[in-house]
């Protein structure tokens, strides 16, 4: 219990110390792969001196250079977003079933079993839930070279933590476009669950120790379990 809480503190704070860290992108889910990631300050390519920002959009966040062509690129080309240890995927183009995701922008990830990426993102409308990450990324900006991230009280991160997973859920990603453009999301509900955890009964039954289906589900409960099966390290 103790492990997941520090987790969830970890996880959603973009930082409890200061840092200064280079953000980069990259084009598709095979460049992810293979690591091919590029400078976000190569794209503007020296067109603009202004701070690039992380924008809290409601339920998702969005890359703002100051550049109309590097914005362009990351808003509606590029895959993913890394800045320091925290991973960015663009939604844009991944799909559930067929269906679009109840986000269109960027949303936070973890990398899942090495190669797979694990995508939080809302379920649904609940007014009633935290409607975004804002909270914690206030104040963080992107230079072209460098992030700069405020610090957090560690209550009120755990705090602000929790209420937002509680409200978003898991989707793997494990491959690249199809024909359409478009990047398979497989949601993480109680048959995923149930099939990944198969051989692990002690782990499956706290799974589904959480009786409310929609607390069971939440990234909230699941994120702790993919972390104490060795499949998300952070």
């Amino acid at each position: 219990m103790k492990k997941s809480i520090y987790f969830i503190a970890l996880f959603c704070c973009l930082a409890m110390t200061a840092q200064a860290e280079v953000a980069k992108y990259c084009m598709s889910y095979n460049d992810f792969v293979a690591g091919n990631w590029k400078s976000v300050d190569d794209l503007t390519e020296g067109r603009t001196k202004r701070v690039c920002q992380i924008k809290d959009c409601k339920k998702q966040i969005r890359f703002k250079t100051g550049d109309k062509i590097a914005d362009k690129v990351l808003k509606k080309e590029a895959f993913a977003v890394k800045v320091g240890d925290q991973l960015f995927v663009n939604c844009r183009n991944l799909r559930n079933n067929q269906m679009r995701l109840d986000i269109s922008g960027y949303t936070q990830a973890v990398r899942f079993d090495n190669d797979k990426i694990c995508v939080m993102a809302h379920k649904d409308n609940n007014a009633m839930i935290l409607l975004s990450l804002g909270a914690d990324i206030a104040g963080c900006f992107i230079d072209n070279t460098i992030v700069r991230t405020s610090m957090w009280a560690g209550s009120s991160a755990l705090w602000i933590t929790n209420e937002v997973l509680s409200g978003k859920v898991c989707y793997l990603v494990d491959g690249n476009t199809d024909e359409k453009g478009m990047i398979a999301a497989t949601r993480m509900n109680d048959l995923f669950m149930e099939n990944l955890l198969s051989n692990d009964t002690p782990l499956l039954e706290r799974y589904k120790a959480v009786t409310n289906k929609h607390n069971r589900q939440s990234a909230a409960n699941v994120l702790p379990i993919l972390i104490e099966k060795g499949l998300v390290n952070m």
